[in-house]
């Protein structure tokens, strides 16, 4: 039997399966499986410190200044980076055996979110389903690892709700300080407002969390160019944490000489805009941790690109990214 149906009918159907094939576009994914740990050699230097000098100064005061005076007063009249965010927007997938980890029978998940940068250039909703879709995967643990805001704690003004779900991770969500959350020195006030939907900030300081059979030192270091890190004060409660947030990945090698098997950054956006297969044209790193997975001895890095944008509302050749990191049942031998 066939069915007849009128012209109107017939643009209805049409527009309702546009309405549900934009649907599942916004549920959609995108993954991509990031390249196993490069080995590192400890040597790598670049010939200019990008954390200190002259221009650095000058490329931090501008930024601040663009940040604080400038940025928010786009608000509501230029928001290309939110045409952006979800469009190429993706998840990076990683396994990885880190040595020195408490032996467990269960698997962890552990999702990485860094450099979310909220504020003038990002809108609440577009994080919102962002944040729906990245906790539909159900980690176990959910990392930010710094820059959550662009300037200051008024940034995080109606994206709070945006970013409670991360909280409902079976071991919770934790925070670390980076740079632009000391832009207006209210840094204090940002985790203040980030513990009131239950994200918790680690500064020199670790936690014990329970997985499975096994306990897991979780720790967060300050940052580590306008915080002040304190490593003597982070392993004193309980020793070298498993698992350490630090912004910038140039404290690996003060993580790994301080025996902690995994570190997960963010800070360098992989260069934000760069030529697709070529180097950062804005480097962050001395030690050239720009993006993805390193080992150094038995140390292990994970560095992510990072959500937001800053300095300009656009990225090219390193599209934003959060990491699902997991850590199979069985690792380690402690």
């Amino acid at each position: 039997m066939s069915i007849h149906l009128t012209p109107l009918e017939n643009l209805a159907c049409l527009l309702l399966d546009g309405l549900l094939e934009d649907a599942h576009d916004m549920r959609y994914l995108p993954r991509r499986q990031l390249k196993p740990p490069r080995r590192l050699t400890g040597k790598e230097r670049r010939r200019l410190d990008p954390n200190k000098g002259l221009f650095k100064l000058v490329e931090r005061t501008a930024d601040r200044f663009a940040s604080r005076f400038i940025f928010p007063h786009l608000l509501g009249i230029w928001h290309p980076y939110s045409w952006l965010l979800p469009r190429r927007f993706s998840l990076s997938e990683i396994s990885v055996s880190p040595a020195g980890w408490p032996r467990t029978d269960s698997r962890l998940k552990v999702l990485l979110i860094s450099d979310i940068h909220t504020g003038a250039f990002l809108k609440p909703h577009i994080l919102a389903d962002i944040v729906g879709r990245l906790m539909e995967l159900k980690p176990d643990l959910v990392t930010i690892a710094g820059d959550i805001v662009t300037a200051g704690a008024r940034d995080l003004d109606g994206f709070l709700p945006a970013l409670t779900p991360l909280s409902r991770a079976p071991l919770g969500a934790w925070y670390c300080y980076g740079n632009h959350d000391y832009f207006s020195r209210d840094a204090e006030r940002i985790g203040e407002l980030l513990r009131s939907i239950g994200i918790v900030t680690l500064r020199n300081e670790s936690v014990l969390l329970h997985h499975g059979n096994a306990e897991l030192i979780l720790g967060g270091i300050d940052d580590k160019i306008l915080g002040s890190p304190d490593w003597s004060r982070l392993v004193r409660q309980h020793g070298p944490p498993h698992l350490l947030l630090g912004h910038n990945p140039d404290c690996f090698y003060e993580a790994a000489a301080s025996g902690i098997p995994l570190t997960l950054s963010g800070h360098t956006h992989g260069g934000q805009i760069r030529f697709r297969g070529g180097p950062p044209i804005i480097r962050h790193s001395r030690f050239c941790l720009d993006e993805g997975a390193y080992a150094y001895d038995d140390a292990l890095l994970v560095v992510s690109r990072g959500l937001g944008s800053v300095g300009l509302p656009w990225r090219h050749g390193a599209d934003p990214e959060a990491v699902m990191i997991e850590i199979p049942c069985g690792t380690g031998s402690q």
